[in-house]
């Protein structure tokens, strides 16, 4: 109910009117008439609430929605954005588990030397392409927009996907994954800061949990495909990585640019009216260096760089090594291998949101780090066989070299302003990508040293697992929220 406060106020005023004006009267007067002022104002009330009630709903809106909850809705945005991650995991895990009869087809051999080390080559190209493509949609997407050039994105890696099927070369092979992994970079990066502006604080970790289980879907659909195409040739997989292209029909007609990127839009559009220039690409990396944003530049250089280059260093070389382990084309041993570390992909992603909520972000990190080396040597170094004790292992490193990345999805957008979101996330997150590039051409090195042996050059890189557990303490831990500017 409205208060009576302003309603006892006029009844003073008209008080203290009258005494001035010389009309006195009696003190029973006095309290008569006040009594009378008061009900006719109570009687006047509902007239006064009726108005209130009007303006109270917009006042509530105001408060309740959140910025970056306008523009898509949180469901469309998290459909989208899990999908694409579906299908990146999909055409970016193709290559690795069909590398060794791919390449032996390819150069015309089986030796496991020259297989291992022309797919380092490969590997090393699809990281290169990923970090460029991070960096450069990255920063299309801060002007052009999140929704539109994720569209872009998914169909540049799903149509050079299949053309990695009419490969006849491992140079057109190297040329194509190149490519792809420009494409899947720069949907990722986008993705991630899109599904952040569009879900509100007490929710998003959550959210974006349940996008990082879309890379295990991903490359448990993969395994699905090689089980069931992977007799027919490894051409086929490459030929059903177009699937996703269609997926942006749907992203088009169905997602809007988030609030924040549209206000920050309009801001550049009134600063050049006024005369000014727009951010230089050399001016917003720059931004990335300065007093505010420097420490947290460094810790997602470092943190993200351990984890890439042991993922596709390490992990990326199970199904090759099975291969060496039964001495087959293995295409059941191989698939069922990676069913199992999908699944461990998909726990992460489910139980993310969870850990980090009781451990936060550093902590967790440090945890992923250390028992990802545990296991990824554990796996290597006590298995000479396929079975049961291999498939344990190979889901633990499923779930503990994954969830370091799910980690990072959830924080660095809250690191850095809408502004510069997506071009920092391209950067700092991928850049690691170089960086995994020379661990992919040293592991290939390493088998070479090792004398074919997977094994023992996957176990030598996984020492970087140590490194990264170090420089999670250099992690800053956020509030939860997304910066406005």
């Amino acid at each position: 109910m409205p208060s009576l406060s302003p309603v006892r106020d006029r009844v003073k005023e008209t008080l203290d009117s009258s005494t001035q004006s010389g009309d006195m009267m009696t003190a029973n007067e006095s309290v008569v008439d006040d009594q009378i002022l008061v009900k006719r104002a109570e009687a006047s009330i509902p007239d006064a609430a009726e108005t209130e009630s009007n303006a109270i709903p917009a006042e509530l809106d105001s408060v309740s929605a959140e910025p970056h909850l306008e523009g898509p809705s949180r469901w469309h945005a998290l459909l989208a954005t899990w999908l694409g991650g579906v299908f990146d995991g999909m055409d970016s895990s193709i290559f690795a588990i069909v590398l060794f009869p791919a390449l032996s087809e390819l150069l015309g051999t089986k030796d496991y030397s020259t297989v291992g080390l022309h797919g380092s080559y490969i590997i090393a190209l699809f990281m290169i392409g990923w970090a460029a493509g991070a960096m450069v949609f990255g920063m299309a997407a801060d002007y052009f927009g999140r929704a539109r050039v994720l569209s872009f994105t998914i169909i540049l890696y799903a149509l050079c996907t299949g053309l990695c099927a009419t490969a006849h070369s491992w140079q057109e092979m190297g040329l194509y994954r190149f490519l792809v992994g420009a494409g899947i970079g720069g949907e990722m990066g986008i993705g991630a800061v899109l599904l952040s502006e569009c879900w509100p604080q007490k929710s998003r970790a959550y959210a974006v949990g349940a996008m990082a289980t879309s890379l295990g879907f991903g490359y448990f659909l993969t395994a699905g495909l090689n089980l069931w195409l992977g007799g027919f040739g490894w051409r086929w997989l490459f030929v059903a990585g177009v699937i996703p292209a269609f997926l942006t029909v749907y992203i088009r007609l169905k997602l809007k640019e988030p609030k924040q990127f549209n206000e920050v839009k309009k801001q550049r559009e009134l600063h050049k009216k006024n005369g000014g220039k727009g951010d230089s690409v050399a001016a917003i990396l720059k931004e990335l260096f300065n007093e505010k944003y420097k420490s947290r530049t460094l810790a997602v250089v470092a943190v993200a760089s351990a984890a890439i280059v042991t993922w596709w260093a390490v992990i990326a070389w199970i199904p090759a090594w099975i291969n060496q382990l039964t001495g087959e084309l293995a295409v059941s041993e191989r698939s069922h291998a990676m069913f199992l570390k999908d699944i461990g992909m998909i726990f992460s992603g489910v139980l993310g949101g969870w850990v980090i909520s009781k451990l936060g972000y550093k902590k967790t990190m440090v945890m992923a780090f250390i028992m990802s080396f545990i296991c990824a040597v554990g796996m290597f170094q006590t298995t000479s066989t396929f079975g049961f004790p291999l498939l344990c292992w190979v889901l633990s490193v499923g779930f503990f070299a994954h969830l370091p990345f799910v980690v990072l999805w959830m924080c660095i957008p809250e690191l850095f302003e809408a502004r510069i979101r997506s071009t920092a996330f391209g950067f700092t997150y991928n850049i690691g990508r170089f960086a995994a590039a020379l661990g992919a051409l040293g592991s290939g090195a390493l088998i070479t040293v090792f004398n074919g042996s997977y094994a023992m050059a996957a176990t030598t890189v996984a020492s970087i697992y140590i490194v990264g557990a170090i420089g999670s303490l250099l992690m800053p831990e956020t509030t939860g929220e997304l910066e406005q500017g």
